[in-house]
């Protein structure tokens, strides 16, 4: 049998807190029709993947992809190189 979720109040939240759980309800929604719906499923990996392509010729999302790429592998290699230390210290000490 399904789970049934209890209503809970919306008038003690913040407005913050209403737009999340509107955005974590719009995902399961989203999520379970794409599991019902092989039809809808298609339909929505065509279309993300005709954005993708849109937002690949367009030059600010380009830059703001290398610059975000560049700080995101520059902050791996600084966890790594901590990493590298902090067990060169454990097998010394």
């Amino acid at each position: 049998m399904a789970e049934t979720k209890s209503r809970v109040s919306l008038k003690g939240m913040s407005d913050e807190e209403k737009k999340d759980r509107k955005k974590m309800h719009q995902r399961e929604y989203m999520a379970n029709r794409r599991k019902q719906d092989p039809e809808f499923a298609a339909k929505q990996k065509e279309f993300v993947k005709q954005h993708k392509k849109n937002l690949r010729e367009c030059p600010e999302y380009l830059d703001k992809e290398k610059a975000y790429n560049k700080m995101y592998y520059e902050k791996r290699k600084r966890e790594y190189e901590a990493m590298k230390l902090l067990i060169k210290s454990q097998n010394l000490g």
